[in-house]
C-alpha cells in the first residue's frame, strides 16, 4: 500500500517545519506550503490524498482554497485549522466541505490522529462495496433516538448516537461531536430535545446536548458548573439545567 501524501498549509513558518517533522513518520509523507500558491504546486507535481488548512492566512485563506479544492473531480481530505474560539469558523469549514477542523494551539498527536481518521473514511467510502443512500431520511419522531444521516460532498455518512459525545448548536445548524470529529446537519436544538432519547443524550445548556457517559468530571466554580468529557472537550452547564444535570449524573 502506498504512503499517503499529506500537504500541510500555513503561512507561518515557524509552526509548521515542526508539526510537518512530526507527521513524516513514516505513515505519511508530508509536504509543505506556505498558501495557495505553493498547494497549487505541490498538487501539480504528484498526487496528495490530504491537505491540512490554515483559516487565516494572507494572499489566500483557507476557506477559499477548501472551496477550490472541493470543486476537483477526485477525493481529497481536507483538515481545517483555526485559532476562533467560536463555532463561526468551525460551521464556515464544515458548510464547505471540510472533513475536519482543529482548534489552535493543538497538539500534533491529536492532529496525527484526525489525519488518520479521515484518511480511514476517505478509504472506505472509495472501496467498490460501499454504498450510502442517496438522500438523508426523512426526519419524523424518534428519528435521533440510535443513529444520524450526515450529508457529505461523499454521499451520507452514518453516525451512531453512541459515538457522538456532546452536540452543540451553530445558528441553523448542530454540531455533533465525536472523539474523531465534528458533522454538521441542519438541525434545531427544539428537534433535537423532541427526538432525542433523553436517558442517551442529556440537554446541559439551551445550545448544548452530552452523552452521561462521556462525562469524565463535573466542575464547580460558584455557580459555574463544567463538564469535562472524554475527549477532553469542557461543556458549560446552563443554570436552568444544572439541578437535573445532577441528579443524572449523580455528582
Amino acid at each position: 500500500m502506498s504512503v499517503p501524501h499529506i500537504v500541510l498549509v500555513d503561512d507561518e513558518e515557524d509552526l509548521r517545519e515542526p508539526v510537518a517533522a512530526f507527521l513524516s513518520d513514516g505513515e505519511m509523507e508530508v509536504s509543505e506550503a506556505g498558501g495557495g500558491r505553493e498547494l497549487d504546486a505541490v498538487m501539480a507535481k504528484r498526487p496528495v490524498q490530504l491537505v491540512v488548512l490554515d483559516v487565516s492566512m494572507p494572499e489566500e485563506d483557507g476557506f477559499s482554497i477548501a472551496r477550490r479544492l472541493r470543486a476537483r473531480p477526485e477525493p481529497i481530505g481536507i483538515i481545517m485549522l483555526t485559532a476562533q474560539q467560536g463555532v463561526a469558523d468551525r460551521v464556515a469549514a464544515l458548510e464547505l466541505g471540510a472533513d475536519d477542523y482543529v482548534m489552535k494551539p493543538f497538539a500534533p498527536q491529536e492532529l496525527r490522529a484526525r489525519i488518520r481518521a479521515v484518511l480511514r473514511r476517505i478509504a472506505d467510502q472509495t472501496q467498490p462495496s460501499a454504498t450510502l443512500p442517496a438522500t438523508a431520511p426523512t426526519a419524523k419522531a424518534g428519528e435521533y433516538a440510535q443513529e444520524f444521516w450526515i450529508p457529505t460532498g461523499r454521499g451520507q455518512v452514518r453516525v451512531p448516537i453512541d459515538a457522538i459525545e456532546w452536540i452543540e448548536a451553530a445558528k441553523d445548524y448542530a454540531l455533533l461531536h465525536t472523539a474523531e470529529r465534528s458533522h454538521m446537519l441542519r438541525v434545531t436544538m427544539a428537534a433535537l430535545e423532541r427526538d432525542l432519547d433523553p436517558q442517551t443524550m442529556v440537554r446541559v445548556h439551551r445550545s448544548a446536548f452530552v452523552r452521561p457517559s462521556a462525562v469524565q468530571a463535573v466542575n464547580q466554580v460558584g455557580r459555574n458548573i463544567t463538564l469535562v468529557l472524554t475527549s477532553g472537550a469542557s461543556v458549560r452547564v446552563g443554570p436552568q439545567h444544572a439541578g437535573d444535570v445532577r441528579e443524572r449524573l449523580g455528582r
